[in-house]
């Protein structure tokens, strides 16, 4: 199963591919899915609103970040974005920076 780092440095294995979906499993055994249609929707995002705030905490939601789309557009919690973002950035899609305590995506 191939592994990953969070862009806080957290190893996760993950299954499956942003085209198909993805399987993310975290240590404490539990796994989290991530559909293909969630992909395309954050893709699409970064594409329109880069640099666009990351926003992967739940609690507050970042005002105006991918995680408060995610959640409001998709109902779904902006934590997936902890795997998403570091996976799309592997493939050269975006790139990542810190800005104070917050994480900006940028589209290359």
């Amino acid at each position: 199963m191939p592994t990953s780092r969070t862009v806080t440095g957290k190893a996760f294995d993950y299954s499956g591919s942003l085209a198909e979906g993805l399987t993310v499993t975290h240590a404490s055994g539990h796994a989290t899915r991530i559909r293909a249609a969630t992909i395309g929707f954050v893709m699409a995002e970064i594409e329109r609103r880069s640099p666009v705030l990351m926003g992967a905490n739940r609690q507050p939601l970042v005002r105006d970040s991918l995680g408060e789309s995610v959640r409001t557009e998709l109902g779904q919690s902006p934590q997936i974005l902890s795997y998403l973002i570091p996976l799309l950035t592997e493939t050269g899609f975006c790139r990542v920076t810190k800005s104070g305590r917050n994480y900006v995506v940028h589209r290359r």
